[in-house]
């Protein structure tokens, strides 16, 4: 989908519904829009309770005044998951996929998973997740999402997984996570000292009931596991945008009449999610539209089908079409570096190999950018071979290019000579040297025509064997001619057949000699080209393992802190029976 295309998706669509026994389903004809989007996709995806003003947020980054509904009843707007492809306005060359969801708590749900159901299809399908509350986080803001403690329930990021794994890696896979705490109307202090709101989440969630009764558990299970699951965290809290009787139009209220903090703060949040919400991809594979959609399509089968969705097995069903999409995009390059080709044959092949090596390597570089390594070097494979065929037909084009021009050549040159034997002009005395005289001039010209091609010499040897009996027959009719030089002649023509046999041979052989190094050069630019792959993947490797061995030397300094502060607790207050409240 072009850039023009996607400003003509005007509002947005509903993508995924939910029939009458609660299990989701793709809407057709969305799902043709978003397989025309050939660019890569940015998906932002907002999460919160109904009437909590998430329509307003998503309005706001498609840079429109309306477009989401806008609910001001009790009853939610918003049903199932809505999409709206925006064109994005800070790189020209990706899509932004917008996605509202069903109001999370809507009385009219179908199904009491339904909630939970929802939040999973929008943490596995964007890239950035904004969770859309109101009032504050100490209580109701985390209390809306008790359903995170059921999400190993869910989801399984790999196929074959132990059960006391579930859930222990959910981090590498899912997306930063923004909350938005709208109205709130407290000052920014923890402890009587001014904090900022990203400093304010960090203090929600770490806060603790002490205790052991079930709604001690359950509030301590979900601040414990929003910090496990969500490691990329931003926080933005908005004071009330107008008066309370005015919220039912806010779309249509003029920003001069809007609060102007909370204006600063939409626009800190916009700026934040259009500037740090990074393309949808699966390790280095960025995904278009129609890539997107397939994934979408495995985690709502996965859903209607009453099993657990897998990352993995989702992803590597991604993975396999994004290298077969990265190979066919491969060759579709190359095809079009190679089509200035088409206007200049025929050509020397060491020409030709130039041009097929430039067009190698974009083609070959283009895959290995846009694809994922996989365990058999499957696409790749492929792709080596179709750029060998492609290579192939593109040697046996030049080849009967220059066949048909050298023969047409040959054929406008002899004519001359073809009228005059045809009316039998040499069969006279004297006859043989005008006929022979007049081939070595066509050759002659023949020789010096440009851009014949590299099957001169063969096309020319088979001229001179398909004319020899010709030339034979005239020579034995010449009565000028005694047999002495008739033997001669015939000799030395034997001789002249046996150096354009040599020349033919050699311009054969170097022409091989040209398509193998061509090939040789083809393996060298993929190996190199994978080695690099190679090297930027283990970089990648190593990063993610030096951060996971920073975060684990302070999960373990926390660890001796807490167990340090229990025991010292514990020698002052052992006895003492704590009443369970918040902190």
């Amino acid at each position: 989908m072009s850039q023009g295309a996607m400003a003509q998706v005007a509002r947005p669509l509903p993508f995924i519904l939910t029939d009458e026994d609660g299990r989701f389903f793709i809407d057709e004809k969305t799902a043709k829009v978003i397989a025309s989007i050939q660019q890569p996709v940015v998906v932002v995806a907002i999460a919160g309770r109904y009437r909590t003003g998430k329509s307003y947020l998503m309005n706001r980054l498609a840079g429109s005044n309306n477009g989401f509904s806008l609910g001001n009843t009790v009853q939610s707007h918003t049903k199932g998951i809505w999409i709206w492809p925006r064109a994005h306005p800070l790189h020209k060359d990706k899509c932004l996929l917008l996605i509202d969801t069903e109001g999370l708590g809507d009385v009219e749900k179908a199904g009491e998973n339904h909630d939970t159901w929802l939040f999973v299809m929008a943490v596995l399908l964007s890239t950035t997740l904004v969770w859309n509350t109101t009032g504050v986080l100490s209580k109701d803001g985390f209390d809306q999402l008790h359903f995170v403690v059921n999400m190993t329930e869910h989801v399984r990021t790999k196929m074959h997984q132990r059960e006391d794994k579930v859930g222990t890696d959910f981090e590498h896979y899912f997306p930063p996570f923004v909350v938005c705490v709208r109205d709130f109307t407290l000052k920014l202090e923890i402890e009587g000292k001014t904090c900022d709101a990203d400093e304010y989440l960090e203090h929600c969630l770490g806060m603790r009931k002490k205790g052991m009764t079930a709604n001690c558990r359950s509030f301590n299970d979900q601040r414990e596991l929003l910090s496990s699951f969500f490691k990329k965290r931003k926080c933005f809290v908005f004071p009330m945008p107008t008066h309370p009787e005015d919220l039912h139009h806010l779309e249509t209220i003029s920003e001069q009449h809007l609060n102007p903090e909370f204006l600063r703060t939409a626009e800190e949040f916009t700026t934040h999610i259009l500037q740090t919400a990074h393309s949808k991809h699966v390790d280095n594979a960025v995904l278009t539209g129609p890539l997107f959609l397939k994934l979408t399509e495995q985690y709502v089968h996965s859903q209607r089908s009453g099993d657990v969705p897998c990352i993995e097995s989702a992803l590597t069903q991604v993975v396999t079409l994004a290298n077969m999409q990265a190979k066919e995009d491969a060759m579709s390059l190359y095809k079009k570096s190679m089509e200035a080709v088409n206007q200049q044959l025929p050509l020397p092949i060491a020409k030709l190999n130039e041009f097929h090596q430039h067009a190698l390597e974009q083609a070959v570089e283009a895959f290995h950018q846009r694809s994922v390594l996989d365990r058999d070097n499957t696409h790749e494979k492929e792709l080596m071979l179709s750029l060998v065929t492609a290579y192939d037909e593109w040697n046996q084009k030049n080849k009967e290019t220059s066949m048909q021009r050298c023969k047409q050549r040959l054929s406008e040159l002899y004519e001359p000579i073809r009228v005059r034997v045809a009316e039998k002009i040499f069969i006279k005395p004297g006859g043989y040297q005008e006929y022979k005289g007049m081939m070595d001039m066509a050759e002659k010209s023949y020789r010096t025509t440009q851009g014949l091609g590299d099957e001169m010499e063969a096309v020319l040897l088979a001229f001179i064997d398909l004319k020899k009996e010709e030339g034979h027959l005239i020579l034995m009719m010449d009565k000028n001619v005694t047999e002495l030089q008739k033997q001669r002649i015939e000799t030395e023509e034997m001789e002249k057949r046996l150096v354009q046999q040599q020349r033919a041979l050699e311009n054969t052989n170097a022409q091989q000699e040209a398509q193998i190094s061509a090939l040789r050069m083809q393996m060298e630019t993929n190996q190199r080209s994978f080695s690099d792959k190679l090297r930027e993947v283990e970089k990648q490797t190593y990063e993610k393992l030096d951060w996971q061995q920073q975060r684990h030397e302070k999960k373990m300094a926390r660890y001796a802190k807490q167990k340090m502060d229990r025991g010292l607790f514990a020698c002052i207050g052992g006895a003492i029976d704590k009443s369970c409240t918040i902190c």
